[in-house]
């Protein structure tokens, strides 16, 4: 099936947007935030941790009188007054520093010298800071000596008295903020992190919806499959156990059910008396192996003779999905050592369907799916059973879909909700078109949407494949 694939946006002339899609996306690379975060938080820290200058502060308090007058202290005031208005200048003079640098044996003051008068009052403070408490001490002790060879020239009817002394001091009065910073680096780079990953996740060209699956995929849409919980209750996931998603379970949710119910109808329809559907996906960990599980289960609930058989020889799950013990004969019994069909046949716990697993690995699959006794055992299972169903490996993973590709009447395409490049997609659509198990279609899985997704977005493709902008797709590339 061929499509005509241009750039989609939603009625707005915006890419489809869903809220739930980005937070989720976002969330799975939860560990790729945590990275960064933490990373530059402890940058932020090194950073102000190392250009942090301590300054130490020490005051002195003056008491300003005229010795001319017989008027009382507050008396002062307006000299006082006076006085504030230029005693930072007089104390701020080259001439004194000089003198004062010249006693305590350095040669040059980075610090500063203020003053300020106190409210009501003849009094001035002055303060004094430094990047060490000597050098602040030394430098308002030298300036209480030596104040006089500056200011008698411009107020010789002033006297100054020191009320309070300056002591050394013993902290810093600016202390390093570098948690702070750290903190709010952190909080930054967890927010623009997030901001990035959602705009990455908005631009991509995937499937994020049933509408984008239709215009975008060459291939039937046969519905979607919403997202499950493999932990059914907060102990389960405290203690990390999960639940198989199971239609005969009653933990299953009801949408979960009838939406497998429905595939099946519509697999049921397509398959048009044709007996052996395999199901398979471009990438891992897409539930190909959930799908084709609770679909052979469906299918036994409307078939008296369904069989489902693991192929996935590389990481075999469906005995663990379905609850089953380890198979004393399995498949690979069957191929490797001729063991009989029939012997290798167990019921499943769950309705009437009947099971032909592997719980071993093997790492010639390929060989052995393609093997002469592969082909007799499907050959047998078509003959004797209504349905038969094969969980087989993902395309990208390994080749074996290349050897059995002509050996199934039927194939399945799992497409994982926002995973998935478009344009790989299309190219694992083409591959399954052109054998024997024409490609009834595609469901879209672990669907978590919120309905607020409109339009058919589109983007740069990623992964298998490594296409950018995509027009027309049919087999391996695009058409002009």
């Amino acid at each position: 099936m061929e499509k005509n694939h241009e750039f989609y946006t939603d009625e707005s002339g915006f890419l489809p947007f869903d809220p739930v899609v980005l937070v989720t996306d976002v969330l799975r690379r939860w560990v790729l935030i945590l990275l960064i975060t933490v990373a530059v938080g402890i940058g932020g820290y090194i950073v102000a941790d190392r250009t942090y200058t301590p300054v130490y502060k020490t005051t002195a308090t003056f008491v300003v009188t005229d010795p001319t007058s017989t008027a009382t202290v507050f008396g002062n005031l307006s000299k006082t007054q006076e006085l504030a208005s230029v005693f930072s200048e007089l104390l701020n003079s080259s001439l004194l520093h000089r003198s004062v640098l010249a006693e305590i044996g350095e040669t040059s003051f980075q610090g500063s010298v203020k003053t300020s008068v106190v409210p009501e009052t003849n009094l001035i403070t002055m303060t004094v800071t430094a990047s060490n408490p000597r050098t602040a001490y030394l430098m308002a002790q030298g300036i209480i000596k030596h104040h006089h060879t500056i200011t008698y020239q411009i107020v010789d009817d002033i006297s100054l008295e020191v009320l309070q002394s300056p002591s050394i001091p013993t902290a810093p009065s600016n202390f390093s903020n570098a948690s702070g910073t750290m903190k709010k680096a952190a909080a930054l780079a967890a927010a623009a992190s997030c901001l990035m990953l959602a705009f990455r996740s908005y631009t991509q060209d995937k499937i994020r919806s049933g509408k984008e699956a239709r215009k975008k995929l060459d291939c039937k849409y046969l519905g979607d499959i919403p997202h499950e919980t493999k932990y059914k209750t907060l102990r389960a996931k405290l203690e990390r156990s999960k639940t198989s998603i199971l239609i005969s379970s009653p933990l299953t949710g009801f949408r979960f059910r009838e939406n497998i119910r429905k595939l099946r109808s519509r697999v049921d329809r397509l398959m048009q008396g044709k007996k052996v559907l395999m199901v398979t996906s471009l990438l891992e960990n897409e539930g190909k192996s959930t799908v084709a599980v609770n679909l052979a289960l469906s299918m036994a609930q409307k078939y008296d003779n369904v069989l489902l058989i693991e192929c996935d020889l590389r990481k075999p799950a469906c005995y663990k999905l379905l609850n089953q013990s380890e198979p004393e004969v399995g498949l690979l019994s069957v191929l490797k050592e001729n063991a009989n069909f029939s012997d290798a046949i167990i019921p499943a716990k769950q309705g009437k369907l009947q099971l032909l697993l592997e719980s071993n690995a093997s790492k010639n699959s390929s060989e052995l799916l393609a093997s002469a006794k592969m082909a007799e055992l499907l050959q047998w299972a078509g003959e004797t059973y209504d349905v038969v169903i094969l969980d087989m490996p993902p395309i990208a993973a390994i080749t074996d879909i290349e050897q059995v590709k002509d050996l199934a009447d039927a194939s399945l395409l799992v497409v994982r909700h926002n995973t998935a490049a478009t344009p790989s997609l299309n190219k694992a659509i083409a591959l399954l078109n052109g054998g024997k198990a024409k490609l009834l279609g595609c469901v879209l899985n672990n669907v978590y949407s919120t309905g607020l997704t409109s339009g058919y977005g589109y983007g740069y493709g990623y992964g298998y494949g490594g296409y950018g902008k995509y027009g027309h797709y049919n087999g391996y590339g695009p058409k002009k």
